[in-house]
């Protein structure tokens, strides 16, 4: 079945600005400040600004006309004299980190006043132990070309699209596997194959788990992958965005094996 773009969305469009060395100049000469309220991460935004976020598969335009008028009351005064052509977009918090790294001159709000990026990253880390594994996963994609989606209704952490997600499906399915920090791990090369059983994110994991979830990927037409995320040294501080720079990350592939296909018959 063919997926039909959706409206506002170009494949032209997509194509030139998915990949991470044209998503960011696209972006860098917008001067966005993102209000952080309700759990969430919101932009009030031009329409224009609003398309170009779609267009690199950033945010979600959410809320409507109201919506938009709140985030830009609450955002500043500078925003009223234009609040009818704001359009609100709803940041996931890997994609407010991913641009405030990406780009460096993003503006972080909330109800006080402005927020650093050190503050906000600690909230986050607060009120979601997995968010530093979920936004090494996100950074390590977004920074391939891929782009990182939910993959809730499969059973992994994220699924991965080729081009934008309005005009292909997902291609891959991603469970997260953080690893604990051991010096013989930190030394191995990183094309060695890890141990599963491991208790993180995603509690202990098994064979048989990964099993199930491998043969409804294959059902839906997609492959598994599993990141391995590898603190490289002891005690690592994971409440600072510096952790970023001693954290390593291992992908390795999961197929079916056949063995009808494989065995020699003869």
């Amino acid at each position: 079945m063919r997926k039909i773009p959706a409206r506002g969305a170009s494949k032209q469009d997509s194509s030139q600005l998915l990949a991470s060395e044209r998503v960011l100049p696209a972006l860098s000469a917008c001067r966005l400040t993102v209000y952080s309220g309700s759990g969430a991460l919101w932009l009030a935004v031009s329409q224009s600004e609003a398309k170009l976020l779609q267009d690199c598969a950033i945010g979600n335009s959410e809320g409507g006309p109201n919506t938009a008028a709140q985030t830009g009351l609450a955002i500043g005064p500078s925003q009223q004299s234009s609040l009818q052509q704001l359009t609100s977009v709803r940041l996931s918090p890997e994609e407010g980190i991913f641009l405030a790294h990406a780009l460096g001159n993003i503006q972080f709000l909330v109800n006080t006043g402005p927020l650093s990026l050190e503050s906000l990253w600690q909230s986050f880390v607060h009120r979601n132990e997995g968010f530093v594994h979920s936004y090494v996963a996100y950074y390590h994609f977004r920074s391939k070309g891929w782009i990182p989606r939910s993959g809730l209704q499969y059973g992994t952490d994220l699924v991965l699209y080729k081009q934008h997600p309005s005009l292909v499906h997902s291609t891959l399915c991603v469970i997260i596997i953080p690893m604990m920090f051991s010096r013989e791990c930190a030394e191995r090369s990183t094309t060695s194959s890890p141990e599963l059983m491991v208790d993180g994110q995603n509690g202990t994991l098994s064979w048989h788990d990964v099993e199930g979830i491998n043969r409804l990927c294959v059902r839906v037409g997609k492959r598994l992958m599993l990141l391995y995320i590898q603190p490289q040294c002891a005690d690592l501080d994971l409440t600072t965005p510096a952790c970023l720079d001693n954290i390593a990350v291992a992908e390795h592939m999961v197929d079916r094996w056949v063995p009808e296909a494989t065995i020699n018959l003869m």
